[in-house]
């Protein structure tokens, strides 16, 4: 009974994190190529082309804390709103879901 017990528990859970993942590439930049990259393209403060230099942060420094979404000022100014800004398309709630992930 425990070895399958142990067994449940290890499928779950490899399960969660292969399913869990979110595809940078493929998920992530297309939001950015979309919605942001008109302002923040190939120069300036904070430039969202691609993963290093979103991960390389702006003239403010890093703009994201890798594991804790919420403390990290690019999901803060997502998800209260302020970007994109007024006047562009807004994202989706699924599309902030899977900046946040």
């Amino acid at each position: 009974m425990c070895k399958k017990l142990i067994k449940f528990i290890a499928v779950c859970g490899l399960s969660a994190f292969t399913f869990g993942q979110v595809d940078y590439s493929s998920e992530i930049q297309p939001i950015f190529n979309t919605n942001c990259t008109q302002c923040h393209g190939t120069s300036g403060g904070l430039t969202l082309d691609s993963y290093d230099n979103l991960m390389d942060g702006g003239n403010s420094g890093d703009v994201i804390i890798p594991h804790n979404h919420a403390s990290s000022v690019l999901w803060q100014r997502i998800n209260s709103g302020e970007m994109p800004p007024p006047g562009s398309n807004d994202l989706s709630a699924e599309q902030i879901n899977l900046i946040a992930q």
